[in-house]
């Protein structure tokens, strides 16, 4: 039975990506300039030369996931394994080993595909969490049930949980 990943798994899983993310940090062309808690660092873009407060997840949606978008506190890129979703930052994809920037979409494509599979589905939230025209106009094709679950789940992804904030 495979539900919701545990805590211990996303702690896993997002120190293998700072690991990862600490070994490519020549190859990106960024230096951490210091280590903050919960996966966050400051770090220094040497091309740009930006500074930006990073936070490490596992995929680009887990900006919407943890709520990052509706927090007080900025998060100015997200360094991630995986880009699967539009956000309005800057992102280091670590399996495509580039930087990408804010509200770029990345390229989700599958041959002879009949129906979104959950990451093309999350891609079209992102870009309808972000109010873009073309998710307008695909939700526009789209029978009226459908439309009404994409509608509330951007609706969830836009409201802040209760609790402490995550990237505190």
């Amino acid at each position: 039975m495979e539900g919701a990943p545990t805590a211990r798994q996303i702690r896993s899983q997002r120190d293998r990506v700072a690991r990862q993310f600490e070994q490519e940090l020549i190859r990106l062309g960024v230096v951490v300039e210091r280590r903050l808690s919960n996966y966050r660092y400051i770090v220094r873009d040497l091309i740009e030369h930006k500074v930006y407060r990073a936070i490490v997840l596992v995929t680009s949606f887990d900006y919407y996931e943890y709520r990052l978008n509706v927090g007080q506190k900025r998060i100015d890129m997200l360094i991630v394994q995986r880009h699967n979703a539009v956000v309005p930052v800057t992102v280091i994809s670590l399996e495509q080993v580039m930087k990408v920037a804010p509200l770029d979409a990345p390229t989700l494509h599958r041959e002879h595909a009949l129906r979104r599979n959950h990451e093309e589905a999350n891609l079209l939230l992102s870009k309808y969490i972000l109010n873009f025209e073309s998710a307008f106009e695909e939700l526009a094709k789209m029978n009226p049930r459908t439309k009404q679950r994409y509608d509330r789940r951007r609706e969830l992804y836009l409201k802040s949980k209760q609790g402490r904030p995550w990237a505190s």
